[in-house]
């Protein structure tokens, strides 16, 4: 939960030392629209210290129609300065407008541990990129996929993702993963990391909601 209110925590504070600048520049206008944002990061922590079981278990929030694009750009939001301070570009493809009905807090909680992820993944890296796309399935469900060019999963790696407690990072309880695929299972989806196929470097996962609104 911690490393849920930190996210938001530390774009408050990207928004606010640019507000700050933008002030000293005589830029009001624009300073205005950054504590803009901010007040509506410090509602997301609101809603997630609101909502302490939602993360771990069934939700207490109301579902709404959630446009994936917004979900995106949301998720997004929050980790721009990891983005920016590891270098990492990030793709955005949306086909259409796909839509589903979902809390869209715990949507993008998920998104944002998958880019977390994807970031750690490319460290070191001087080209790291993300994939992130979204289409409307064949029969009226919807896909979201997190894609990057690093080194990519180890079979035995994949075969432990969603074990709790199985982790390679020296600081990791390994439930990262774990909980992304209960809050998708909560919202009608699947989570999963399948084989990429030959000649595509990196890792990939793959949310499939099999009814969108």
């Amino acid at each position: 939960m911690a490393h849920e209110i930190n996210q938001p925590l530390a774009a408050i504070r990207t928004f606010a030392d640019n507000a700050l600048k933008l002030l000293g520049r005589g830029d009001a206008a624009t300073a205005g629209r950054a504590v803009e944002t901010i007040a509506g990061l410090t509602g997301r922590i609101g809603t997630i210290t609101e909502g302490l079981r939602g993360f771990a278990r069934k939700g207490g929030g109301e579902s709404e129609p959630v446009a994936l694009r917004a979900a995106i750009e949301g998720a997004l939001l929050l980790v721009g300065h990891r983005l920016r301070q590891h270098g990492v570009a990030v793709e955005v493809a949306v086909e259409g407008e796909p839509r589903l009905r979902a809390e869209r807090v715990r949507l993008e909680q998920v998104l944002v541990n998958l880019v977390q992820n994807a970031i750690e993944a490319l460290q070191g890296r001087a080209d790291g990129r993300i994939r992130i796309s979204a289409a409307a399935g064949p029969e009226g469900g919807a896909t979201l996929r997190v894609a990057d060019n690093g080194p990519g999963l180890a079979p035995v790696v994949r075969r432990s993702l969603f074990m709790p407690f199985t982790t390679t990072k020296s600081a990791g309880l390994g439930l990262g993963l774990v909980i992304c695929r209960d809050i998708v299972a909560d919202l009608g989806g699947t989570l999963e990391a399948p084989e990429r196929p030959e000649g595509l470097e990196g890792a990939e996962f793959v949310m499939t909601f099999g009814k969108a609104l």
